[in-house]
């Protein structure tokens, strides 16, 4: 087999490498975690033997690598392949690019993570077709791609994108990024796993009920909520834990309609761990858009779920790099 990329998806607590062909099929892939805290020199080492590993299991090898591309969070210099920023490695200044094509001679692009998973969804996912496109991930953050006119939209250095840092209440809480009242602070899996312990808290106080399935599946311990266990309380039936995924999914809903308004697209990509929730989350969403949203935006739009999961990040990393050296 000649002729295929590698794609990373580098995050805090893990790493996912693939073997992707030109038109966007994986034909290896492997997990592991990142390790972050070993260091940035660490980190690097496991990526670069877990793509030998990759390598070594695909027909031609190294012979048959024509580029890596390499997804990550973070402020980054894509122009020279330099994570200048990210708070989730702990990394500052680190020359990702250069490392990795030193080690396997060959070309090494660097992208922001929710940009490549955009790509990979439009061009080979769930976008596929559709010159208007815009990919959400709800996770950890909110962040997301654009795709307009049959055009990634990068902006002048790479950040557009940043979905999750639109201001849905001007008088909102601070965010770390600087700014007040983001759509992530309200509608993220880390802002549905604070929603939750601060339930649990107040059951403690006597503040709400305490016999709720939230509390119970939480040991009545708040640092052990997240997403998935007010998912799994609601899915019970708590009504506490079903009213923060309503609040969430509204919140959601308030943020996309101002996307919509911008960008008029004609699919909507939902992915990240937190959209798996579903329609507890997402019923809500769908109700503020058909509310808020002009009926001629409204209309056309189509909301599908990611197809390439976990590895849309990875894919889209590889395809943007097969795509700079075409």
């Amino acid at each position: 087999m000649d002729n295929f990329y590698v794609g990373i998806d580098l995050g805090g607590t893990k790493m996912l490498a693939a073997i992707v062909t030109g038109d966007g099929a994986i034909i290896a892939k492997e997990e592991i975690p990142t390790l972050a805290e070993q260091g940035q020199e660490a980190v690097l080492d496991r990526l670069g033997s877990l793509i030998e590993r990759l390598l070594a299991a695909v027909p031609g090898g190294r012979s048959g690598l024509h580029g890596i591309g390499v997804a990550t969070a973070g402020t980054l210099d894509t122009a020279n392949g330099v994570v200048t920023l990210a708070a989730n490695l702990g990394w500052r200044d680190v020359a990702v690019s250069a490392v990795l094509a030193d080690r396997f001679g060959c070309a090494v692009r660097l992208e922001n993570d929710a940009t490549a998973a955009a790509v990979g969804e439009w061009l080979a996912g769930a976008g596929q077709g559709a010159p208007d496109c815009i990919f959400v991930t709800i996770s950890t953050g909110i962040g997301g791609g654009i795709i307009s006119g049959g055009r990634l939209v990068a902006g002048v250095n790479h950040n557009a994108g940043e979905l999750g840092h639109i201001t849905i209440d001007g008088n909102g809480p601070l965010c770390p990024c600087g700014n007040v009242g983001c759509l992530e602070l309200y509608a993220s899996g880390t802002a549905i796993g604070r929603r939750g312990a601060e339930h649990v808290r107040r059951a403690a106080e006597g503040a709400v009920p305490q016999d709720g399935a939230l509390v119970r599946l939480a040991g009545g311990d708040p640092n052990r909520v997240d997403a998935r266990l007010v998912a799994a309380a609601a899915a019970e039936g708590d009504a506490g834990a079903s009213g923060i995924l309503r609040e969430a999914g509204r919140a959601l809903g308030i943020g996309l309609v101002s996307i919509l308004h911008l960008l008029n697209p004609q699919v909507v990509v939902l992915g990240g761990g937190a959209s798996h929730i579903g329609e507890p989350l997402l019923g809500p969403m769908r109700e503020i858009i058909e509310q808020r949203c002009l009926p001629a935006i409204r209309g056309p739009v189509q909301f599908v779920a990611s197809a390439l999961g976990s590895s849309a990040g990875a894919v889209g990393a590889a395809l943007m790099m097969s795509r700079s050296t075409n």
